[in-house]
């Protein structure tokens, strides 16, 4: 998409919410001082804290996750906030030696758009617009024209390929290589793909 990509440290590892279960564990003082008007007015203390779980700031706030030592290699004494529990699966170290992490998949995708112009200056164009859930359109710089296509679904997805593409190399793939067939290309749950147009 146009303009500037940014991501918040974590994202390129796919780091997750921490889901905390009490207000106790938050350090969040928005996220503290909600869930005291909450009290003060009566309300759902239960929902307040369920939504936190998803909401809050401090999810963004758990230390990175270097590595499967003690404390994720972030420090030698006590975070601010505890290291989610999931870093012995989700860190820099393992990701770093998975071709098909997160990491590397935000690395690749980093790297085409340094190498590209398409990807930053390239004119954009919605296709499919009406597609439940194919997000597809197309950059294109002078004689480059590459299609974006992202099925936000859990289930596979189709859409019909316009007349005049014709598929050429796929850039980058989060899944296996995507399936044509009659003019209809099939995509896999939360599949995402940037392929060239001839």
């Amino acid at each position: 998409m146009r303009g500037t990509p940014y991501c918040y440290y974590g994202d390129e590892l796919g780091m997750t919410n921490i889901g905390f279960d009490t207000i106790e564990e938050y350090q969040d003082i928005a996220a503290i001082n909600g869930y005291k008007k909450v009290v003060n007015q009566g309300g759902d203390i239960d929902a307040y804290l369920k939504d936190l779980k998803f909401s809050s700031r401090d999810n963004g706030r758990t230390p990175m996750q270097w590595d499967d030592s003690d404390k994720a290699n972030f420090t030698s004494g006590k975070p601010w906030l505890p290291v989610n529990e999931n870093y012995t699966e989700i860190n820099v170290a393992l990701e770093e030696t998975d071709p098909n992490s997160v990491l590397n998949h935000f690395k690749a995708l980093t790297k085409l758009r340094k190498e590209h112009d398409v990807l930053v200056y390239g004119g954009y164009k919605i296709i499919a617009k009406e597609h439940p859930t194919i997000y597809a359109y197309t950059r294109t710089l002078g004689n480059e024209k590459i299609a974006v296509l992202l099925n936000f679904s859990t289930d596979t997805a189709t859409m019909s390929i316009p007349d005049n593409w014709n598929l050429g190399a796929e850039w980058i793939n989060n899944l296996e290589p995507i399936s044509v067939s009659n003019k209809q290309v099939e995509l896999l749950p939360y599949q995402a793909v940037i392929i060239t147009l001839k």
